[in-house]
């Protein structure tokens, strides 16, 4: 796979124009959605990523995180999940973690966030941590991270490690957009296994499924199983759905036929 380029963008680039943007050779974009429990500028994720979809950018969101435990990631998450689930994005959700102001230790700093992102696995999108590269190697435990998809900044002509998504400028220029930008380059193209449940016995699901659905506004498992003249136990069984009242906008489901 070729690489693909990349950009990340918060309320600090202001106004885009995402055509534009999509001309230059932009393939795919993380847009800032929240940060903690509450964020005031959300709308400006609201407004955006329809938009980005729509030029034909592929577009995942990010979460700043503030919390220190396992406890405060959940909340986090949960906020998160929430503010994201009414668009359809196809590409990875992730968890922005940079900072350690409240000097967790590595232990429950980790902790925390395998409990942010395992949220978003079980809400139904491929996770991805963000961090720099000295901060995952010294302040987290890498090894107990490493089953997810992972995005590192590191401004530099070289990483010097592995990586799925390399950050490497965060001064670069872009048209459409007047102000810097976060450059980043891609080693993977998620888009054909994002918002899809990893089922504990995939083969075995795929055997006995012909139809793949895209939840849109307004579904839900009830619907959607009567549509399908199957019922909500099959589609929580094959899916790997933990709460059947908890399915978003944009999410690939596997059908009974």
């Amino acid at each position: 796979m070729k690489h693909l380029k990349g950009i990340d963008v918060s309320h600090w680039q202001g106004k885009i124009n995402w055509d534009k943007v999509a001309k230059a050779g932009v393939q795919f974009v993380f847009i800032k959605a929240t940060e903690g429990t509450s964020y005031s500028k959300l709308s400006y994720f609201q407004e955006n990523a329809p938009k980005a979809l729509k030029a034909g950018l592929k577009v995942g969101a990010y979460h700043y995180a503030k919390f220190a435990t396992v406890e405060e990631a959940k909340a986090e998450a949960a906020y998160f999940l929430e503010s994201i689930r009414f668009v359809a994005l196809n590409f990875p959700i992730v968890l922005d973690l940079e900072e350690n102001k409240k000097e967790a230790k590595k232990k429950t700093l980790t902790d925390a966030a395998i409990a942010f992102l395992e949220a978003i696995e079980e809400a139904g999108h491929t996770a991805m941590l963000y961090t720099g590269k000295s901060f995952l190697e010294n302040t987290l435990d890498e090894s107990r991270l490493s089953k997810y998809a992972l995005w590192i900044a590191r401004y530099n002509s070289t990483l010097g490690r592995h990586t799925d998504i390399w950050q490497h400028s965060d001064s670069g220029q872009v048209n459409g957009i007047s102000t810097k930008v976060d450059l980043n380059v891609a080693y993977r193209d998620f888009t054909k296994n994002v918002n899809t449940f990893r089922t504990p016995n995939s083969s075995c699901a795929l055997k006995s499924t012909s139809a793949n659905y895209t939840v849109k506004k307004g579904d839900t498992l009830s619907l959607i199983a009567k549509k399908h003249k199957t019922t909500v136990k099959s589609l929580v069984s094959l899916n790997g759905i933990k709460d059947p009242d908890k399915i978003y906008i944009g999410q690939k489901l596997l059908v009974n036929k």
